[in-house]
């Protein structure tokens, strides 16, 4: 969404807004910096660079973006507040995210550390996540369209060429079809944008994950046609070999989400947090159970008799709707276990939970490894990092000494 600025377009006939630099430019038009006069609050105000007469599909375009970004309350999407024209030109009012592009700051300063890379990584999980649950696929994401606010919070902006699954946008998804960027691009979106499903959003999440990690750019070629033989084949560079301090699972999740087939990706932005957060452990290591610890969250509203250990497992956390809307779709959140004991537990969540909140969270607790939901309450709340904080939830139901063991097995 950053890019070259050059020349600045006629701006829109406007009193409620009032016009101040420009911030980026991209494909459909110029961002500019604006004061809202009638709430005297900063806002970002995307102006497309042709008139309504001289290209009525990039109209049609803003006004689908609009129509996908404002749907979506996530506090990493950035929200869409308005869509105006003055009868010559559209533009699009949105939320002032200060900090620039994750894009700027790979181009400023090369490759980011692999903690702060699956920080942005993390967020931008749960923001499509929750775009796909609601039929909403992104199909253009890249380091450019990831906003990294001074305090760490990242937003995933420009739904452009977002798709809506209950929409009705056959004509202009035959015209935009191929649309995207193609360094970051699922191959079979570049036949058609029209048939791309969830798996291009994890595909371009794993492409962006790479340009992160590595500061190159992933299957990069001159040609479009050499580019597209690169995807096929998945000739692309370990990670690692660029970059040898890497851990083994960034490669993992790296190169899952990027198979050429749909079918092998994650099939969710879940699953595809999970590869990239999970530990794994050597086949054939020692099975070594991790040292009780004292957590940081202990207090007098949150005291535990039993002992804690150490985690770091990806799993991921229900929000129970009952709580929170009386009825509807359960909202899926990506998360951190960082430590367990028989009585409660505690996760690191890219966003916060208020005490006392009902939660369900899936572990593997049998013999058969698979995943049981276990309803929780939060207890204590505490920021751990830049849009990360740590919950401390007690279990309704206390695990069994048996359960602990299985979930330590795998720590």
């Amino acid at each position: 969404m950053i890019g070259n600025k050059s020349k600045t377009p006629r701006l829109p006939a406007t009193t409620r807004y009032e016009f101040l630099e420009p911030i980026g430019t991209g494909g459909m038009g110029t961002v500019f910096r604006a004061l809202d006069r009638r709430t005297k609050m900063p806002v970002a105000i995307k102006v497309l660079k042709f008139k309504i007469s001289e290209n009525p599909t990039l109209h049609q375009r803003l006004a689908r973006e609009f129509r996908a970004a404002s749907d979506l309350e996530h506090p990493n999407i950035v929200r869409a507040l308005a869509i105006q024209h003055d009868g010559e030109m559209s533009y699009l009012v949105y939320e002032l995210v200060e900090g620039g592009s994750v894009g700027d700051r790979i181009e400023e300063n090369g490759r980011v550390p692999e903690d702060v890379a699956i920080r942005i990584i993390t967020q931008i999980c749960q923001a499509l996540q929750y775009a796909h649950a609601r039929h909403v696929v992104h199909r253009d994401v890249k380091p450019d369209n990831i906003l990294l606010r001074t305090d760490g919070i990242c937003k995933l902006t420009d739904f452009g060429l977002a798709k809506d699954y209950s929409a009705d946008d056959q004509e202009l998804t035959r015209v935009a079809s191929g649309l995207g960027t193609p360094h970051f691009m699922a191959p079979e979106q570049f036949a058609s944008a029209k048939t791309a499903d969830a798996r291009c959003d994890i595909y371009s999440l794993g492409a962006t994950l790479y340009n992160l990690v590595t500061g190159h750019l992933p299957f990069d070629a001159k040609f479009a046609l050499a580019m597209m033989t690169k995807k096929e084949k998945l000739d692309l560079p370990a990670a690692k070999s660029l970059v040898p301090n890497l851990s083994d699972r960034i490669d993992t999740a790296i190169r899952a989400a990027v198979h050429p087939n749909p079918d092998r990706r994650p099939p969710t932005c879940l699953d595809f947090f999970k590869l990239l957060t999970g530990r794994s452990r050597m086949k054939g290591g020692p099975v070594v159970t991790p040292a009780p610890i004292k957590s940081s969250l202990a207090s007098a509203e949150d005291r535990r008799n039993s002992a804690r250990f150490p985690l770091q497992i990806g799993t991921c956390g229900i929000i129970d709707s009952d709580v929170h809307r009386g009825g509807g779709a359960q909202d899926l959140w990506p998360l951190v276990m960082s430590d367990v004991s028989t009585t409660g537990i505690g996760v690191l969540l890219a966003r916060r939970f208020e005490p006392g909140t009902a939660l369900s969270i899936e572990l593997a607790l049998g013999k058969d490894n698979k995943p049981r939901r276990l309803p929780v309450h939060v207890v204590r709340v505490q920021q751990e990092r830049a849009g990360h904080w740590v919950h401390g939830c007690s279990f309704d139901v206390p695990l069994t000494e048996e359960q602990l063991k299985v979930i330590l097995k795998d720590a």
